[in-house]
């Protein structure tokens, strides 16, 4: 059955769209450009099948535009732009027709996307992180493991290795066990996805070369008559104006000022003690 157009008006708040009015009553507003597509003027005749070809024409063109406006805010999964997409109200068919232009266009590239994502992930996150984090977001686990099988062994454990050394720093102030400082920053590495491997490769890298020191603090022995704090001020004072003249970065002063301490023998207590006074100062 056709039906004939009475009236076709611009949107006052939009001038892009217009309203198209059959038999002096409100029927649907479309796209401007459409209007010009398929010849729309007042008087013409149209049918309920055209009719639907136009309404379902406007939605993917709107879903279109919308799914463009995200993109060009950050880059996005094929799976984001679809669960976008289907919340914001849009059908199967015009979300599939989306889809479709954006991937013709490279607009989304999955295997882009999880290079890029890999790129900026790896310095905090070992590859079980990683491959977690893309599979949530909807990339294929071919492709994800494709290029983590990318990425070079040395490169991740480079990553884990600064992770756990900055960790360290911050437990070592707190905890002088080293059973507990080892579980400590082990279930750190897991948590930040490294696999068995690479957490003992790291641990064994990092605490190494401390454990004799950490070990000589839980013995009473190795307590000297210069556990007297403004002894051990002056001594730690004169070696912070030493280490502070090739060393700038304070983590790094405050674990060799406190290592060079623990060798001369003093309680961690006391230094802990001491360093909070020079820092303090600074």
């Amino acid at each position: 059955m056709e039906k004939t157009i009475s009236r076709i008006e611009v949107q006052k708040k939009d001038k892009s769209r217009v309203n198209i009015f059959i038999d002096e009553e409100f029927a649907f507003a479309c796209s401007a450009d459409l209007v010009y597509y398929y010849s729309l003027e007042k008087g013409k005749k149209i049918d309920l099948g055209l009719l639907q070809d136009i309404v379902e024409e406007d939605n993917y063109l709107k879903g279109k535009n919308y799914a463009l406006k995200i993109i060009e805010r950050s880059y996005k999964s094929e799976k984001e732009i679809e669960d976008k997409l289907f919340n914001k109200g849009y059908g199967e068919k015009a979300v599939t027709r989306i889809i479709a232009f954006l991937k013709k266009y490279n607009f989304i590239n999955d295997e882009k996307y999880a290079e890029t994502f890999i790129k900026e992930k790896l310095s905090c996150n070992g590859k079980n992180k990683i491959k977690y984090l893309l599979l949530k977001k909807g990339i294929s686990e071919d492709i994800i493991q494709n290029k983590l099988n990318s990425i070079k062994e040395d490169d991740e454990k480079a990553c884990a290795f600064k992770l756990a050394e900055k960790k360290y720093v911050f437990l070592i102030k707190s905890e002088s066990n080293l059973e507990k400082i080892y579980k400590k920053l082990g279930h750190y590495l897991v948590s930040r996805g490294y696999d068995f491997d690479v957490v003992k490769s790291t641990l064994d890298k990092v605490i190494k070369r401390e454990d004799l020191f950490l070990h000589n603090l839980e013995q009473e022995d190795c307590s000297k008559e210069e556990d007297d704090l403004e002894v051990l001020k002056t001594l730690a004072e004169k070696r912070y104006n030493i280490l502070i003249k090739s060393e700038r970065d304070s983590e790094k002063l405050y674990r060799k000022l406190s290592q060079y301490l623990i060798r001369r023998g003093y309680k961690w207590e006391y230094i802990k003690k001491v360093l909070k006074e020079i820092w303090s100062n600074e």
